[in-house]
Parts: C-alpha cells; structure tokens; sequence
C-alpha cells in the first residue's frame, strides 16, 4: 500500500505512519483513505484551541479554523492531491 498524506502524494517523503505517530492519530488512518481528512480534523481543533488561547471569542474562532481548513482543501483539490 502507498502513503496518502499529502506531502507523499507530492513526491516528499514523508510516510502517514510519520505523522500519525507524530500527531497521535490513529494507526489504524496509516494508508487508508480518510487519513487526509483526519489531519484536517485535528489541525482544525488546533487551529480553533489556539486562536481562543490568543484571546479570540470561540465563535470567531471556529469561523478562522473552518476557513483555514476550506483552503486547505481547495488547494489540495486544485494541485490534484486526494484525501
């Protein structure tokens, strides 16, 4: 099987065991469709926890990470990449 995450599907080498070490996600997500979409998820909930720890209200906050996350996915989707 064939890494999924984006920077492999690029050529890098970095392997979805890597970052699912790195960033606790599931091993189970390792190769698998959906392990794109679980990073996006959590970088999400980064995203959304550091923008209220800089002092955003949490309405804002979620509207800042949901935009991030939709840029994401549209230059993914524009450079081919898949989730």
């Amino acid at each position: 099987m064939e890494d999924k995450n984006w920077l492999a599907q690029t050529g890098k080498d970095f392997t979805d065991a890597e970052f699912a070490e790195e960033l606790g996600l599931s091993k189970e997500l390792v190769q698998k469709e959906g392990f794109n979409r679980a990073m996006l998820d959590l970088v999400h909930s980064q995203n959304i926890a550091g923008y209220i720890d800089s002092g955003m209200d949490e309405k804002k906050a979620k509207y800042m990470a949901d935009k991030k996350r939709s840029e994401a996915m549209k230059a993914a989707k524009a450079n081919g990449l898949s989730m």
